[in-house]
Parts: structure tokens; sequence; C-alpha cells
């Protein structure tokens, strides 16, 4: 008898109604829409009508997205979520009560409760959603003077990066940084970094920004060539030259000069 009671409690417990989030954490990166996996036990004598299903948020009770009486139910929505919340209607009887969020902002980090109830019974899950954003490709800004110069490095994206700079030889040096997150609603990081140097002494350096959270690593040389520095550390072919730019206005200024001559001949 003992056995047979153990035997019913565990079909019991085996059939009891369950709420389960796949992915306790989701990371949603700028620009990508993210989905809070929840899924429910199914009870094929529960109707869609008899299904109610709330997202919100854990910290503040700000509802995201409601469904029940067999639709979306948005008046209790919170206002910085509207416009930006969908279930997965098809699959809502099949236990799928993901919600997608889309665009996805900073501002949106936290841990989101999915609350389901229907004929087979009520439960939770909790779902924690981080955000970053890749670092766009650094703009680089050369302002040349008589005996320094300086470079300048500017990007987006999210969260605050790791930045450095190094010489030719490898070794970090003195840098000014400075990173701003911005008032829009992407909240976005703006970086702007800095190194000044002497002009007098050309050689290579390297930029270096790192993204922990999305393993990005972007890594851009810029060059300093004088002529002092010919006989010394060369310029490697694939990094910046501020020689660059001064070539291409020397051609558009003897091209012109030309032009204007041939015309005046004629």
């Amino acid at each position: 008898m003992r056995s047979v009671a153990v035997l019913v409690l565990l079909i019991g417990i085996t059939g009891a109604f369950e709420v389960l989030a796949p992915q306790g954490r989701v990371l949603a990166v700028y620009g990508r829409p993210a989905v809070l996996g929840c899924r429910y036990s199914v009870d094929p004598e529960s109707p869609l009508d008899r299904l109610v299903l709330t997202w919100q948020r854990e910290d503040n009770a700000d509802v995201l997205h409601s469904f029940y009486y067999g639709e979306d139910q948005l008046e209790r929505q919170s206002p910085r979520y509207r416009n930006r919340t969908s279930l997965f209607a098809s699959e809502l009887l099949s236990g799928n009560a993901s919600l997608r969020l889309d665009p996805v902002r900073p501002q949106d980090v936290g841990t989101y409760l999915c609350f389901v109830s229907n004929l087979g019974g009520t439960g939770k899950a909790a779902v924690h959603l981080s955000f970053a954003g890749y670092y766009t490709e650094p703009r680089l800004s050369i302002e040349l003077r008589s005996t320094s110069a300086t470079f300048l490095y500017e990007s987006e994206g999210f969260p605050e990066p790791l930045v450095n700079w190094q010489n030719w030889e490898g070794r970090n040096i003195s840098h000014f940084t400075e990173v701003v997150q911005q008032p829009s609603e992407d909240g976005l990081f703006s970086l702007r970094s800095q190194i000044e140097v002497d002009s007098a002494a050309g050689a290579n350096y390297t930029f270096i920004l790192e993204n922990q959270i999305l393993s990005q690593v972007i890594t851009r040389n810029v060059c300093l060539r004088t002529d002092v520095d010919r006989n010394g550390t060369p310029c490697r072919r694939e990094r910046w030259t501020v020689l660059a730019p001064l070539s291409v206005a020397l051609l558009l200024y003897f091209g012109c000069f030309f032009v204007f001559h041939w015309m005046r001949k004629k």
C-alpha cells in the first residue's frame, strides 16, 4: 500500500502545472529584438479564453503585456513599453507564453515575471534581461600643430568600454578618454579618446577598445611619420598615416592648378 501511495504522489507531481523560463538570463543586443522565453504546462481541456497571461517588471510591477478573454489587453500596459511588445499568438495554446520586445533599450535592463493561469493551475517564472550594443567603427580626427599632434577616436556603443593606447613598443601610454551616455531613448554611450604626441618624433600608436559583454575588440593603428623617422620605426603599410590626407590635398591642389592654366590657354 505504501508503494502504491508513493506512485500516486509521483504521478500527481509529474502532472502538476508548471511555468518555466528556458533561459533565466537573456542578453539583448542593440538594434535586435529580444525574446523573453516562458513556457507553461498545456492542458487540453483549457480553452484559449480561459488563459490569463501577464508580463511585468519585478522591481516596480510595471505591466509589459497582458492577455485574457482570448485577446491582448493593453489598457494597463506601462507607457514605456507601448508599441514594443508582442506575444506568439499562434503558439499560446501550445504552451508558449514568450514575449517579444522590440526595440530594446538600456532602460529595459532588469528582471521580468511571467504569470500564467488556466484551468490547469497558476504559476510564474522569472527572466533577467541585460543589454549591450556593439561599438561603431571608430572615427579618426587628426590635429597637427607646430610641435605636437593630437589623435582623436570617436565611437558609440554600450556599456562603457575599456580603452587603451599603446606605443610602437606595445607599452601603454597616457590618454584622455571621455564616455558620456546620450540623452536619447537609445541611451548609448558616446566615446571620445585622444592622445597628444610630439610631432617631431614620428612613431606608431595603437588604439584599443574592448566591449567585454559582447567580446568585441577594436584595434586601430595610426602612424605619425616625419623626415626624422624615415630611418627609424617604419609605418606599416596597413596602418593609418597622417601623410595620406596631406598627399591627397596636394594632388587636388596641383590638379586644379593645371586645369585652371589649361583653361586660360584655351
